[in-house]
């Protein structure tokens, strides 16, 4: 047949090798329950560990399992409307279920160890993971507290302790801290999904608008400031020797989160007074804000983002996949982007001057680095979801 005339012989044409879920039969679905915080319309913008619960979701389902929402105290009837296509399980649903559960995985809310035990005894694995920096947290939280207000860390029972990637270098701390065995840890590749600017609002409303005058142009920094590793400090000070180079740039400092700042002594009453920015009313602090309000107040402006070993974060992603520059220093993602380095801070000014001023002009390159960034990361990935397969089996 393949020598007939018009008929074209794709024999060759290489095909991923990645394992993508088949629809040419009826799925026989595996369960995977998610022990979660309580996510709902209110809790989605607070951390971006809420945002991971859905986008684990999303991945799960995509692979051809069938994902749960196990959470404190919600029911069918009070969630809000972004949670209705979530399926939520409880703890008498899974008892007198036969469904089989193949992974139940604590995400944002740690059981207890009869409880795991339980799933365990029916062949189900227990999986911890952890998406915060646990070491500086751990630490933190020693220091400054002499207690804290959630089960951070439950000990017994568990199988496998997962860690992202960008927090690899404490997977033997969190396993040895949970008791499990290192060799059974894993590093589970980082995801993202664009659904949550996709489902509150069309990407249009919040796209990137090139400003009238790069001078005029604001700088947004909207770092938590509720620790060192994501805090606005770096930011500010690059921005203040931005303004020293090139004093023709006129544009406020726009601080998202500012009220931490407020709370903050030293940050409040000598940091800030003693910048430039500051004495001429260009540091203008906010409270918290979701990120599509974020956008549409700040449509023209340039970002910046300043972390410290916790190099991925939706944030940059999300800006990314609405065309606003971002200047970043991430090392993971040092190919994508507007990159800068604290250590090379006249080389991360010219960054900075180019991203105000060439934004526009770079934008196909750019967008060729956020879909790239994008697809990398992305659940529908199918060498993404073979990684995910290959730590679940």
């Amino acid at each position: 047949m393949d020598s007939l005339p018009g008929n074209t012989n794709l024999s060759s044409y290489k095909k991923s090798d990645a394992n993508i879920t088949s629809l040419t039969h009826p799925l026989q679905r595996q369960a995977i329950v998610l022990a979660t915080n309580n996510v709902n319309d209110e809790s989605l913008f607070h951390n971006g560990l809420t945002q991971n619960i859905v986008v684990f979701y999303d991945l799960f389902e995509s692979m051809g399992y069938k994902s749960y929402l196990f959470q404190h105290g919600q029911t069918a009837e009070n969630r809000k409307q972004f949670l209705h296509s979530y399926d939520i399980i409880s703890s008498n649903q899974i008892m007198n279920s036969d469904t089989y559960i193949k992974a139940f995985i604590e995400i944002g809310m740690s059981i207890d160890a009869a409880t795991r035990a339980y799933l365990r005894s029916h062949g189900t694995k227990i999986i911890k993971i952890y998406l915060g920096n646990i070491i500086n947290i751990d630490i933190e939280n020693i220091q400054n507290f002499t207690s804290i207000m959630f089960s951070h860390h439950v000990v017994g029972e568990i199988d496998q302790v997962w860690v992202s990637p960008h927090y690899k270098q404490h997977v033997d701390y969190a396993a040895v801290l949970n008791q499990t065995e290192i060799k059974n840890s894993n590093i589970a590749p980082y995801v993202w999904d664009p659904c949550f600017i996709t489902q509150y609002g069309t990407k249009d409303t919040i796209e990137w608008a090139a400003p009238a005058d790069w001078r005029t142009q604001d700088v947004v920094i909207m770092d938590p400031n509720i620790s060192f590793q994501k805090c606005y400090f770096y930011s500010l000070l690059l921005c203040e020797a931005f303004s020293k180079k090139y004093p023709e740039w006129q544009g406020k400092v726009q601080i998202i989160n500012g009220d931490k700042i407020k709370i903050d002594a030293n940050s409040f009453n000598f940091v800030l007074p003693s910048l430039t920015l500051y004495k001429k009313n260009r540091i203008v602090l906010h409270g918290r804000k979701n990120i599509h309000t974020i956008l549409k107040d700040h449509r023209s402006s340039c970002f910046i983002t300043h972390q410290w070993n916790n190099d991925f974060n939706y944030m940059t992603l999300e800006l990314l996949y609405c065309n606003y520059p971002i200047l970043h220093n991430s090392e993971g993602w040092d190919k994508f982007g507007y990159v800068y380095s604290v250590n090379k801070w006249d080389e991360a000014i010219e960054t900075m001057y180019n991203a105000f001023k060439n934004h526009k002009y770079n934008m196909n390159i750019y967008k060729t680095h956020a879909a790239n960034l994008i697809w990398t990361h992305s659940i529908h990935n199918p060498e993404v979801q073979s990684s995910w397969r290959k730590i679940l089996d």
